[in-house]
């Protein structure tokens, strides 16, 4: 079941067809902004501007978000006409505060033609799931979390809202990720381990321990970076 897009999301034999055809407000600039627009524009989205200082594309810029004066009552004019969102940055903390500021409800998710759904999945609100990625049987993936090109998310599998599974990243059956976390380009998790709130796995990891909340690991097998100074 895929919340958060204006007509649903449907299996298919051969993968997942968007079927949304609204327009969208992309919240965002940078390079995720350009892939998750053309991802969008694939499943059927109008991109109608960006919410950022500098637009990813030709399309109109609409002030910064975060700006009460300008970007905030745009965005709010354009909900209101019936637009919805995207959060389409890498920070999962600006994605959480976009979510509170302007709502869950108004946020879609924004998933490629290209990716593999199950139709036993969960795929919450304002969710992006990227080229080529595949979310199995029964999994869940929670609000305002990414699931980038490649990347895998096996049976069972729960990640939590804002959590990013970068590209080519694997996660085996019935892992948990956390809220906030991060599992790098590249990083295998292999099954049933946990990824805490606001961990990091770095590129290439591969965990075989369960990884505490805010904790950085990396390297085969994954181990504990010593804290910055």
């Amino acid at each position: 079941m895929i919340q958060g897009d204006s007509m649903g999301i449907q299996a298919a034999s051969m993968g997942i067809q968007a079927v949304s055809t609204g327009d969208l407000v992309i919240l965002g600039g940078g390079g995720q902004a350009a892939v998750v627009a053309e991802s969008a524009a694939r499943a059927g989205w109008r991109v109608v501007g960006f919410a950022a200082a500098v637009a990813a594309t030709d399309v109109a810029t609409l002030g910064d978000p975060d700006c009460a004066i300008t970007g905030g009552p745009r965005i709010e004019a354009m909900i209101a006409q019936g637009a919805r969102l995207h959060a389409a940055v890498g920070a999962a903390e600006v994605r959480e505060r976009w979510f509170a500021r302007f709502g869950a409800a108004n946020f879609a998710s924004v998933v490629d033609p290209s990716a593999v759904i199950s139709p036993s999945a969960h795929v919450g609100a304002g969710v992006y799931i990227g080229v080529g990625a595949v979310v199995n049987a029964r999994a869940a993936i929670e609000a305002g979390a990414i699931i980038n090109t490649r990347a895998i998310v096996e049976h069972d599998c729960t990640v939590g809202a804002f959590s990013h599974i970068a590209p080519a990243a694997v996660l085996c059956g019935s892992v948990r990720v956390g809220r906030c976390a991060q599992v790098s380009a590249g990083a295998v998790v292999i099954p049933v381990r946990r990824i805490g709130d606001g961990a990091m796995v770095g590129a290439g990891a591969v965990v075989v321990r369960d990884v505490p909340a805010g904790m950085t690991v990396a390297g085969v097998p994954a181990m504990p970076l010593p804290p910055k100074r």
